[in-house]
Formats: structure tokens, sequence, C-alpha cells
């Protein structure tokens, strides 16, 4: 338990010193100073722009890394397969989908578009729950099928005719106003409070089937409450930020070094990490080659690529493939 709480607290120090660099690194310096005038309304000139664009770009950041960081936590939990992220096997590609239907058929509907993103996650996880499941859901199947649906799923939208410059605003965390940050917040938020409550059934979930029913626990009924949760905390952070894949990948496993497997300690500090790991990656992004600017996206693909590779080696042997 004082292991916990050292990483608990180290993780708190990371996240507030990551929240501090955010905000003052980019084209246009910030001081603290800046900051609270800022907040308490001084927000004339270059204040205005930064408080008005960089602010909610990172509590987008925070917010977005922390779903999908408890999503991937979740997902690994509910069908226990250790390389599942909603950003490999489909979920958030097919999301993203939803998100396009918003776009070009019911703009008036935009506010709502994290629960189109959630129809379309739910649509591509019920295709590969249907194609894997007489292969018991076998890690290395899940991972095959949900390649190949992300493969077909980029197909649609590359083919959806939407346009590139409403694509571009509807994707990762450039361009962002405090009308996104508004509708991330509160939808996921959401999403995050429930998350953190379903610790315990995740650790029986962990448990061998014949154990789990022998003791009279709801198994399917709870396994698929993890499993629309998790879709739906990673399909309202891509309606905003678009498909980041790796975060549920990299943030469960490495938390589990630092916390251990107990998903009541787990689940907190994978949103922590989750919600520090996107915010490093952003501001990584915007500011190693201004006035250019690298997406999250591609800084995840370049860090969780060879972690991906590391896994397929470790659970593939494991798996006998």
């Amino acid at each position: 338990m004082k292991k916990i709480i050292w990483m608990y607290s180290g993780m708190l120090i990371v996240l507030i010193v990551i929240l501090y660099l955010s905000l003052t690194l980019g084209s246009i310096p910030m001081t603290i100073s800046d900051f609270v005038k800022g907040i308490f309304g001084q927000r004339d000139g270059q204040i205005g722009v930064i408080f008005d664009l960089r602010l909610p770009r990172v509590l987008i950041a925070l917010f977005a890394g922390a779903a999908l960081g408890l999503a991937g936590a979740l997902l690994q939990a509910a069908i226990k397969n250790p390389l599942a992220d909603p950003g490999i096997i489909g979920i958030t590609t097919a999301a993203m989908i939803g998100n396009i239907v918003v776009i070009n058929f019911l703009p008036h509907l935009f506010f709502y578009a994290p629960i189109f993103a959630f129809a379309g996650g739910i649509i591509a996880f019920l295709i590969l729950y249907t194609v894997t499941k007489k292969y018991q859901m076998s890690p290395i199947y899940v991972l095959l099928v949900g390649i190949a649906l992300n493969a077909m799923f980029t197909a649609i939208i590359k083919v959806s005719g939407v346009t590139a410059i409403h694509f571009t605003e509807s994707t990762g965390l450039s361009m962002k106003t405090w009308d996104d940050a508004n509708g991330l917040m509160l939808f996921s938020g959401v999403g995050i409070v429930i998350a953190l409550f379903v610790g315990s059934w995740c650790n029986v979930l962990g448990l061998s089937e014949k154990t789990i029913r022998s003791i009279g626990f709801p198994l399917m009924r709870v396994r698929w409450t993890v499993l629309f949760i998790s879709i739906y905390l990673a399909s309202v952070a891509t309606a905003i930020v678009g498909s980041i894949a790796f975060i549920g990948l990299l943030v469960p496993h490495i938390s589990r070094l630092l916390v251990g497997s107990d998903y009541r300690f787990l689940l907190p500090f994978s949103a922590l990490f989750g919600a520090a790991l996107l915010l490093v990656a952003d501001t990584i992004g915007r500011t190693i080659i201004p006035p250019y600017e690298i997406t999250a996206s591609v800084i995840m693909a370049l860090i969780g690529g060879p972690f991906l590779i590391l896994l397929i080696r470790k659970f593939g042997a494991i798996y006998g493939h």
C-alpha cells in the first residue's frame, strides 16, 4: 500500500509539471502570472489568445487521455486480452465514422457527436466479437481481425466524402475551442466517474469462468457492462480528438508495473497516466519543430508501435502462436 501511495504521489507531481509546461510552452510564451490574469478576466492581447486556445486544448488532452487510458484497462479486463486497445482493434476508427455521419448529414447535432461515435464503436466491437468468438477471442485472433477492421473502416472514412477542412477540425487537438472542451468534459466525465467504481468487478473478471460462476457472479451482464463503459470512453474521446492508438495499450501495462493488478487502484492510476501521456505527446508535437505541429497520434504511434511488437513477442509465445 505504501508503494501505491508513493506512485500516486509521484504521478500527481509529474502531471502538475507537465500541465505547467504545456500551458507555458508554445509559439507564444506564457507565464503563470499571465495564466492567472486570464483566469480572472484579463484576456486582452496574447493572454486572450492563449486562454481561448491553449487552455481548452490542455483540458481536452487531459480528459481524452484519461478516457483512453481507462478504456484500454477496462477492455483488457473484460475480454482478458493483454493486447487489446480500442485504437488497434477498430473501435476508435468506427467511432470516427459515427462522427463523420454527424458532420455530413446531421451538422445541427454536432454537440451529440460523441453519442454517434459510441454507436459506431459498439458496432465495431460486435463485428469483432462475432468473428472471433469461435476462437474464444484469442488475443492474436482479436488483434488480427481488429487490424483488418481498422483498415476497412479507414477506407470507409477516406471515401465518405467528408471535406478535408471539416475532417481536420473534428480530429486532433489543434483548432479546438471551449465548446469542444466543454462537450468532452461533460460526456467523458460521466464515463470516467462510472469507470472508477467498477474496479472490484474487473478483479472478479480476472478469475476463471468456472470460479466466477461458482460464486453466483453475473458474469455476462458485468462483462458487457464493463465493455460498454470501455467503448463509450474510447468513442467520446475519439469524437473530439480523432483516433489515437496505443494509449489504451501502453497505459494499463505500465500502470500494472507501478501499482499492481488490483483494478481498484489500477483504474484511477490509468486515468492519471493516460492524461499525462496524451498531454506530453501533444506538447512535444506542437513545440518540437515550431511553427509546425506533429499530431499526438503520430507521436503515440512512434512510441506505441515498438511496444506492441514486444507484447506480441511475449504473449504470442504464451498463447502458442
